[in-house]
């Protein structure tokens, strides 16, 4: 199966491929922003693909002439604006990305490769807040609460028509807090390890600084969340929409006392206003029975085991001299 991937150097991208390798009878090609020589992981990109263009799919003609090209069997679209702090200094930039380069790959997709089976990876901030102690089905409604969920209930939205108007095989998900080694420290959990790792070189005085703790979220692995995908390529409904989710919550505030006890370090948490966001969802876990019965996916990994890796991680880029 020829399978084409946007936003493939990013964080999921790269955790994708890694599964990729694992299975067999898939060919993977993609697509990023920059040229390959960027990316720090080039070698690896170049590796595990069988082509790789520079894309800018807020450009229509550029992202029709991919896929004039490339007549892909199945094709994952994971490029994004995926931080809702990033979203909210620069809205417009995020909805170029999220909503219209959303409608350039489908409208691609319906002139010149109709057939291609697409899955639109979204996100779980469509549905706002959910209720405390529940689980947000597929059934709830779409309730965007910043510029970020906007974009990306926007996205949703068009997914389901192309795939109800056109009767293209597309696959929705709305994707649920997810982590992992990689993840860039703008979001809460990769930023806690990182600071918690720039402590521990020496780096930082000891001190984590925060924003609002007290929201329920539910963190899956990243590497549990390719695994989905892939399902989902595979065994999804056309047309339908999925959570991608554990369904089990954690309040923030645990998840860094258990990554502060992960790493050894004695620090400080400090809240700096400047990391709070504006309308955020206090409580947002999701209910997995539809994904569950579709594919028979499970999560592997534990949120110690999560956190773990997170941490490792970060630590040893920082000792490296690296950023993710």
């Amino acid at each position: 199966m020829r399978l084409f991937i946007t936003g493939v150097a990013g964080f999921a991208g790269g955790h994708l491929l890694d599964h990729l390798a694992e299975l067999e009878g898939y060919e993977a090609h993609g697509a990023d922003h920059a040229p390959l020589t960027a990316h720090p992981n080039a070698n690896a990109l170049e590796r595990r693909l069988a082509s790789y263009r520079a894309l800018d799919i807020t450009n229509a003609e550029a992202v029709d002439s991919w896929l004039a090209s490339a007549k892909p069997d199945a094709l994952i679209h994971l490029a994004a604006q995926a931080s809702g702090a990033d979203a909210l200094e620069r809205p417009v930039p995020t909805y170029d990305v999220n909503v219209m380069g959303t409608l350039h790959v489908l409208e691609a997709v319906r002139r010149r490769a109709p057939s291609t089976r697409v899955l639109v990876t979204g996100s779980a901030d469509v549905y706002g807040s959910g209720v405390a102690g529940g689980r947000i089905t597929e059934e709830a409604p779409l309730r965007p609460a910043n510029p970020y969920a906007g974009s990306k209930a926007a996205q949703d939205v068009i997914a389901e028509l192309y795939a109800a108007t056109f009767q293209l095989p597309v696959v929705r998900t709305r994707t649920f807090s997810h982590t992992g080694p990689g993840q860039r420290p703008r979001f809460a959990l990769a930023g806690f390890a990182d600071q918690l790792a720039r402590i521990d070189a020496g780096f930082a005085p000891p001190e984590i600084r925060v924003g609002n703790l007290d929201v329920t979220r539910e963190y899956g692995d990243v590497r549990d969340v390719v695994r989905a995908y892939m399902l989902l390529v595979q065994r999804g409904e056309p047309g339908a929409a999925y959570n991608v989710a554990t369904g089990h919550g954690h309040m923030l505030r645990d998840l860094l006392d258990r990554l502060i006890e992960i790493s050894g370090v004695a620090a400080t948490v400090v809240v700096d206003p400047s990391r709070v966001r504006s309308r955020d969802a206090d409580h947002l876990v999701g209910d997995p029975a539809k994904l569950v019965s579709s594919t028979g996916w499970k999560p592997l990994r534990s949120i110690e085991q999560t956190l773990s890796d997170l941490y490792r991680d970060a630590r040893d880029r920082v000792r490296a001299g690296m950023k993710p």
